[in-house]
């Protein structure tokens, strides 16, 4: 009697071992890499070091609902490519967009959510040179790690040339001194910067008549496809709050309507 209640404890044992082993539990505690940028109200880091603005209250929002903890690791745009694609050191990447770096992803298996953010890219320019034709800019300022691609024919055959920089607000001060002609950035961003921190509110505009896109923020995954989905599930569910909270972050106020092509990080 004995024999036979060890041999099925052991049994009963292994079973339960094999399905463990079979069915691994998801982690509670996720790394999100993030862009070290400031591009704020869109996600910007303070002086802290702590991630910021409206993609932190979506994430977060979202690992609230599920008991995820979200730990986010600030890197610079290239170096947030080679965490997530070779180095495999973050969980998942905020902002992604399957069109950003084509060519680092080949043979990678990556998951993306649905849309969480979209916004407008274009060129801010002076005042006094708004509406003026293409063929009159000569130099565009981006930062590092963007391509500023509907410019990318004029740049590639030498009739623009760009200069980079570590943040967008030194790009903005470069054009407001005139130094360049415009900077190719995300609209809301550079408005906001030349509000709240140049204190140049309208000393650059945004120039319509100019190439400019649409850029599409996802969060993707290589490790997490199940938890991707979830967060599409719940970009799906609170689509009001979220629309809340663009207006609230003053996110789209200065779009406009339209079919562009898509910007490249």
């Amino acid at each position: 009697m004995q024999l036979r209640r060890a041999v099925l404890a052991l049994l009963v044992w292994g079973s339960a071992f094999g399905a463990a082993r079979a069915e691994p539990a998801v982690p509670r505690v996720f790394v999100v890499g993030v862009e070290s940028l400031q591009y704020y109200p869109l996600h910007a880091i303070d002086r802290h070091n702590e991630y910021t603005g409206f993609a932190r209250e979506v994430l977060d929002a979202f690992a609230r609902r599920h008991g995820y903890t979200f730990r986010y690791m600030p890197l610079p745009i290239n170096r947030l490519y080679a965490a997530l694609l070779k180095e495999r050191i973050v969980d998942f990447k905020y902002p992604d967009n399957p069109k950003w770096r084509e060519e680092l992803r080949t043979g990678a298996t990556i998951s993306y959510s649905e849309v969480v953010v979209t916004t407008e890219e274009g060129a801010m320019v002076l005042p006094q040179r708004r509406g003026r034709p293409l063929a009159q800019l000569k130099s565009l300022g981006t930062a590092l790690g963007f391509t500023p691609w509907p410019y990318q024919e004029a740049i590639d055959r030498k009739a623009i040339t760009v200069t980079t920089h570590s943040s967008f607000d030194g790009l903005l001060r470069l054009a407001l001194a005139g130094h360049i002609d415009a900077v190719y950035v995300n609209v809301d961003v550079a408005n906001h910067m030349l509000d709240e921190q140049l204190k140049m509110p309208g000393g650059l505009q945004f120039d319509p008549g100019l190439p400019h896109a649409r850029s599409d923020f996802r969060l993707s995954t290589l490790r997490y496809p199940d938890v991707v989905q979830q967060f599409s599930q719940f970009l799906q569910q609170e689509r009001h709050w979220l629309q809340q909270l663009r207006s609230r972050y003053r996110i789209g106020a200065s779009g406009n309507n339209g079919d562009y092509s898509r910007p490249i990080r």
